[in-house]
């Protein structure tokens, strides 16, 4: 007795069947009212959440904690392997008071007609602010690395009184490190 070879049974071949993935699958055993429940519960829970943190402070910030913690494990779960990246050196400022840093970045923006440069010479405040956070980047950067967020926030609220948001801070620093750049205020060069 020979075994006959039936070409359907053959690793890899399907007979001509259709094959569908998991969703399809899933998608073809689903109930479309149930699916249209579940997103206007998901809606209603949305618009609800959205509510409440406008209207209170402290679940908006809780929210963000956990949102932030969720991002960092994240972060932490993908660096795993990873060789871990050098810190960012500081960007060399020049030694100068924070006197002198408002008056050259006041002549800086005196001879720059951009749209920027006008509109920070209307907002003397944010000029100090500048001034402020080019000493404090400086005095942090000592230690010959970039100074953090965290630095900065923690030396704005302990020698000027100032509390900070995270963009608020990372603007400043940006903004610090801009005007350090060739062609800028507070280039060392």
């Amino acid at each position: 007795m020979t075994a006959e070879h039936d070409p359907d049974d053959a690793p890899g071949n399907d007979g001509g069947a259709l094959r569908l993935t998991a969703e399809e699958l899933a998608f073809l055993l689903s109930d479309p009212l149930a699916q249209a429940d579940r997103e206007e519960r998901n809606a209603r829970a949305n618009r609800a959440r959205t509510e409440r943190r406008r209207s209170d402070p402290a679940y908006a910030e809780r929210l963000r904690n956990e949102d932030r913690l969720r991002q960092r494990r994240h972060r932490a779960k993908a660096a795993i392997g990873r060789p871990e990246r050098e810190p960012d050196p500081p960007v060399p400022l020049p030694a100068l008071s924070a006197a002198d840093a408002l008056r050259r970045l006041e002549a800086h923006l005196d001879g720059a007609a951009t749209a920027q440069a006008a509109q920070l010479r209307r907002r003397p405040e944010a000029l100090r602010r500048y001034a402020a956070a080019f000493e404090i980047y400086r005095s942090l950067a000592d230690r010959g690395e970039r100074p953090t967020r965290g630095a900065l926030a923690a030396a704005f609220a302990a020698r000027l009184g100032l509390t900070l948001t995270p963009s608020q801070i990372q603007k400043l620093r940006d903004q610090v490190e801009g005007f350090a750049r060739p062609g800028g205020p507070w280039h060392a060069g």
